[in-house]
């Protein structure tokens, strides 16, 4: 099975690049779309496929983002992370045993397709907000 890879599509009908009224931020939506269902997740997370990445969003995307914010939008129970530093997304189960537990991320050559429910059919938004000076 091949390593799974994402694709950040911006979604022009809500507001896509619009900026903070001051002009300092911009700002893209969207939802995110993985490879083939039958991809396999890598411990560290889904890297972009290439011309996919945020750098690809528009204007001012290739700058280190101020934030990068994505959830299910089904529900799944998943919990996505972007991790800045390795510039990947990565996929959490459960939400920890208790208050000092974290979440788990996915195990290591797990198909998108075999998780209950599977990662590959989740409908993923994301909002992205990018320095404009």
């Amino acid at each position: 099975m091949a390593t799974a890879t994402l694709k950040f599509n911006n979604n022009n009908v809500i507001n896509s690049g619009v900026g903070s009224p001051d002009g300092h931020t911009v700002t893209y939506y969207g939802t995110i779309t993985f490879s083939a269902v039958g991809d396999v997740y890598l411990t560290g997370g889904i890297a972009p496929l290439a011309g996919f990445a945020l750098k690809n969003l528009g204007p001012y995307g290739d700058r280190v983002p101020l934030q990068v914010y994505v959830e299910s939008q089904s529900g799944s129970g998943f919990e996505y992370k972007w991790n800045q530093a390795t510039g990947k997304l990565q996929v959490f189960s459960g939400t920890g045993a208790g208050a000092t537990s974290s979440a788990t991320e996915l195990t290591n050559n797990t198909a998108l397709n075999a998780t209950t429910p599977t990662i590959s059919t989740d409908v993923i938004n994301f909002v992205a907000t990018f320095p404009r000076v």
